[in-house]
């Protein structure tokens, strides 16, 4: 039987947790950190980082690296947080089909959970190899004044990067 992860997928940093002998534990990396930067670069070899290697690439190649866009899964590219956080990301949001809004990067754009799931993908393989066995299952948190549509985007994620998402949870629940 295959073990479920907890992931609180942040806006700056992602933390992945398993019951480990009945304990709920962090999960670290192979250098002993449990934050996981949530913070995606695009490279011009076509490389992605995810993590520190892709926070050490905000000051070097903002255009190409993306960050803090949690708040604006599953929101339209007219809505406000759109169009405010367009003036504050040195990257670039752009829209979509259906009035989504993605981001653009090396040429492609990319959409909202996209992202997400490359930080999510990335919290899978830390969970892996701290756990030394595959990982399918994951319930992730999100914040308790998130909607539906940013709940289903969240799911999305998860499920692109591999995950079978059994659950959302608020923030605040998953505290208790």
């Amino acid at each position: 039987m295959s073990v479920a992860i907890g992931i609180d997928l942040g806006t700056t940093n992602t933390v992945v947790a398993a019951v480990v002998d009945g304990v709920a534990v962090t999960l670290q990396d192979e250098k002993g950190k449990r934050l996981l930067p949530s913070v995606v670069s695009f490279q011009a070899n076509g490389q992605v980082l995810v993590g520190e290697p892709a926070r050490e690439k905000r000051l070097t190649d903002p255009e190409n690296t993306i960050f803090s866009v949690k708040p604006l899964l599953g929101r339209s590219w007219d809505s406000d947080e759109t169009q405010n956080a367009r003036q504050r990301f040195p990257f670039k949001l752009v829209q979509g089909a259906k009035n989504a809004t993605m981001v653009h990067a090396r040429d492609s754009d990319y959409a909202l959970p996209e992202i997400s799931a490359f930080v999510l993908r990335k919290a899978k393989a830390l969970a892996e190899q701290a756990l030394k066995q595959p990982v399918e299952k994951a319930v992730i948190t999100v914040p308790a004044n998130f909607n539906d549509l940013q709940r289903a985007s969240t799911k999305i994620a998860g499920k692109i990067a591999g995950l079978n998402v059994k659950r959302i949870l608020n923030e605040p629940t998953a505290a208790a």
